[in-house]
C-alpha cells in the first residue's frame, strides 16, 4: 500500500509522524498522479455536502480534534486504486465527496484478484 498526497514533503513528514502508519506516503505537490488518475477538484457543494457535515459533527462530538494541515486544498478529490505489478488499474474509485470511500470488502476483492485468488 502507498498513499499519495499533494502536500509538500515536510507536511507529509509531520502527518506520518502523527499517524505512525506502516506504509509509505509519497508527495505529489504538482498533482501529476492526481491528473493521471483523473482526480479533479470538487465543487463547493460536494465538499460541504450534508454527509460531510454530518461526519465532521460526529467526529467533533467524539472529541476528535481537527489537525492543522496548513493551506491544504479542501477541494481536491481523492480516490482509491488497486494496481497490479505492471501498473494496470484493477480497481478504481474516484470520490465524489470527502466521505465517499469504497468498502473494505471491494478493496480486498480487488487485491485478491490482483494476486490471482478466486
Amino acid at each position: 500500500m502507498v498513499i499519495v498526497s499533494f502536500a509538500d514533503p515536510v507536511t507529509i513528514g509531520h502527518y506520518l509522524a502523527h499517524h505512525e502508519w506502516p506504509f509509505p506516503m509519497l508527495a505529489d505537490p504538482q498533482r501529476q498522479v492526481y491528473q493521471a488518475f483523473d482526480l479533479k477538484p470538487l465543487a463547493w457543494y460536494r465538499v460541504f455536502s450534508p454527509g460531510t457535515l454530518r461526519l465532521y459533527l460526529k467526529l467533533f462530538r467524539k472529541g476528535l480534534v481537527q489537525q492543522d494541515y496548513g493551506n491544504a486544498d479542501i477541494y481536491q478529490s481523492g480516490g482509491d486504486f488497486v494496481l497490479d505489478r505492471e501498473g494496470h488499474i484493477l480497481f478504481a474509485h474516484r470520490s465524489e465527496d470527502p466521505t465517499d470511500r469504497p468498502s473494505m470488502g471491494s478493496l480486498l476483492k480487488a487485491i485478491d484478484r490482483s494476486l490471482g485468488v478466486p
